[in-house]
C-alpha cells in the first residue's frame, strides 16, 4: 500500500464484522462444544489479513475489536489490542507465504488462538482482574483454540469466496 492511498473498507465488510460480533457475543452458546465456542472475529481477522493483507486486516481488527469490547464486561480495548497483535503476526507469516490457500490460516489458527488468549489474560491481569492461568489455559484457551481450527475450515472458504467476488477489477 502506497503512502496516501486509501484503505478500501466497504459497508458489507463492516456489516459482516458486526454480524460475527453479534453471533460470537450473543449466540456463541449455540455454537459451543464442551463449554467453549469458536472465536469468529479472531478467525475473520486471521482470514481477511491472509487474503487482503495487513492494511485491511488492521481495519478488521479495529472494527471487530470495538464490537467485541462494546459487548463485553472486560476492560475496553482488550479485544482491540489482542486482535491488532494477531493481525501483525499474520502479516509476518503472510510476508513469507502468500496466497489464498487454506493452508496458511489453518496452520496459524491454533498458535494464534493461544496467543490471543494469552494476550487477553495478560491484559486482564494487568488491569487487576484475577485470572486462574492454569484453569483458563486448560479449560478455555486450549479447547477453544482446537475448536477454532475446525471453524476456520468453514469460515475461511466463505471469506475467500467473498474476497474473490469483491476484488477490484482492473481494465486494460
Amino acid at each position: 500500500m502506497k503512502q496516501g492511498e486509501q484503505i478500501p473498507i466497504r459497508s458489507y465488510q463492516i456489516a459482516l464484522l458486526f454480524a460475527l460480533v453479534l453471533i460470537e457475543s450473543s449466540w456463541g452458546h449455540l455454537l459451543s462444544i464442551g463449554g467453549v465456542h469458536p472465536d469468529l472475529v479472531l478467525l475473520a481477522v486471521i482470514s481477511w489479513t491472509a487474503l487482503r493483507g495487513a492494511a485491511e486486516g488492521w481495519i478488521w481488527s479495529l472494527i471487530g475489536g470495538i464490537g467485541l469490547d462494546l459487548l463485553s464486561n472486560a476492560p475496553f480495548g482488550l479485544s482491540i489490542i489482542s486482535l491488532v497483535v494477531i493481525c501483525l503476526l499474520v502479516r509476518l507469516a503472510h510476508s513469507r507465504v502468500y496466497g489464498t490457500s487454506l493452508v496458511l490460516p489453518l496452520l496459524l489458527t491454533f498458535p494464534l488462538s493461544i496467543i490471543y488468549y494469552l494476550i487477553s489474560m495478560l491484559l486482564l491481569t494487568l488491569t487487576g482482574i484475577p485470572i486462574n492461568w492454569d484453569a483458563t489455559l486448560l479449560g478455555i484457551a486450549l479447547p477453544a483454540s482446537l475448536l477454532n481450527v475446525v471453524a476456520i475450515l468453514v469460515l475461511f472458504p466463505l471469506l475467500r469466496a467473498l474476497h474473490r467476488r469483491t476484488l477490484p477489477h482492473i481494465s486494460i
